[in-house]
């Protein structure tokens, strides 16, 4: 009950000078505001770099076949010969019978054509994959089915497309009754992949880019039917090149492997590899170096946020050592009939706490249009959480409380008489 009536007459001292307390909050709102924006751009950071680590798999080593310079250099002197590069099928059979903790290989060979949509020609990637690939890879699609077994064994004209490629050939109608013509033969569409379905570093390990189209197609088909070597035009030239597998993906049994796996696949290919025409991208590593440097975002963050806050509360420390001199007789008044240096304490402590409870639930709502407003006009990632919002609140609170015992303290030892005679 005295703790709930001097809350109520800090309310009443406040709406006193309703003016005065508002700046003297703004401080406070803006701090807190601060905070809660902060904590929810570190944490939806931390959880976007955590998707798209998830999304490659942690369990997953993914190789990269990639043209070396020399040989670039070589092919723009000598259009003649074919260009050899990239990953083999020895090297995945390699890796498969050396390193056991491997529990699936998967390759996938990439091979560029032309989409027909009646007379509308589209530059796709045809991707020759295994079904086992979406599995890994955690790829889902919204409409219809991934690749299966049967259609690789059987070689079986089928197909899994991205969303975009329907708006780009400005197609109407169920995709699962469409039959693609892939160079010269038709592949049934079995299944429709989202849009988003693919991070921005997740398509730069997979080898995927915007500004191209995937077809998914059984890895068996693309190999027996497109095989190996592919002619490109370039610099009004063609180039010939082949290669036998652009990617491989490498399943490790468990997490605790994959460190140890990866190195055992670089010594496999660094033996069979005289040039670097590889990359090897380990989705763990990457999630470790990525959270040791959020780990750094995340301490920077709440000190500038901090320091939003040490200026809110030197700001209601200012304005209520002002208010402690405007009512020193009220102060020797209240001493006069009884009150006891506790209470005077327990007075201005409660109203400094209010205050800054004021501020501090106008900053939460500030914060949350910030975050709202910052999600819908930039690409950044903020994610609101419970425990932020508590954070913030708490912090709030906190910072009345420190800032708020020195000006109760000094209220609180005035002398009676002297103060009744500033009266």
């Amino acid at each position: 009950m005295f703790i709930f009536e001097l809350g109520t007459e800090s309310l009443r001292n406040l709406a006193r000078h309703k003016l005065r307390s508002l700046l003297t909050t703004l401080g406070i709102i803006f701090g807190v505001a601060s905070v809660l924006s902060m904590v929810a751009i570190g944490e939806g950071a931390r959880r976007a770099i955590l998707d798209q680590i998830q999304q490659l798999g942690i369990k997953n080593i993914i190789i990269n076949a990639r043209k070396p310079p020399e040989e670039e250099k070589v092919n723009d002197e000598d259009t003649s010969r074919t260009l050899r590069y990239g990953l083999t099928f020895h090297d995945a059979r390699q890796i498969t019978e050396t390193l056991p903790m491997v529990d699936a290989v998967l390759p996938v060979h990439d091979v560029e054509k032309w989409i027909w949509f009646k007379s509308r020609r589209i530059s796709a990637n045809v991707r020759g994959v295994t079904p086992e690939y979406f599995q890994r890879l955690q790829i889902e699609p919204f409409l219809g089915r991934v690749l299966e077994d049967t259609d690789n064994l059987v070689r079986r004209r089928v197909c899994v497309i991205r969303a975009r490629l329907l708006s780009e050939a400005k197609y109407v109608g169920d995709p699962l009754k469409l039959d693609l013509k892939i160079g010269t033969e038709y592949y049934r569409v079995v299944g429709v992949l989202p849009d988003f379905e693919f991070q921005d570093l997740s398509k730069s390990v997979l080898g995927i880019e915007d500004s191209t189209m995937e077809v998914y197609v059984p890895y068996e088909a693309v190999i027996d039917r497109f095989g190996l070597n592919m002619r490109s035009m370039r610099a009004g030239t063609y180039e010939s090149s082949r290669v036998e597998l652009h990617q491989i993906v490498c399943a490790i049994d468990t997490e605790e492997n994959v460190v140890h796996a990866a190195r055992g696949i670089q010594a496999i290919l660094n033996k069979l590899h005289k040039k670097k025409d590889y990359e090897i991208t380990v989705p763990l590593e990457l999630l470790e170096s990525k959270q040791k440097a959020q780990q750094v975002f995340n301490i920077v963050l709440p000190i500038i946020a901090g320091i939003s806050l040490l200026v809110g509360g030197i700001g209601i420390m200012n304005i209520m050592l002002a208010s402690i001199i405007e009512r020193t007789s009220e102060i020797g008044i209240r001493r006069a009939i009884g009150a006891s240096r506790g209470d005077i304490t327990w007075q201005f402590l409660i109203e400094t706490v209010t205050l800054a409870t004021i501020g501090g639930m106008f900053g939460i709502l500030l914060g949350i249009s910030s975050v709202y407003v910052l999600k819908m006009t930039t690409q950044w990632h903020a994610d609101l959480t419970p425990w932020a919002l508590v954070l913030s609140m708490s912090v709030s609170c906190l910072t009345g409380i420190v800032f708020g015992v020195y000006p109760a303290r000094r209220a609180a030892t005035m002398n009676p008489i002297e103060a009744l005679r500033h009266g």
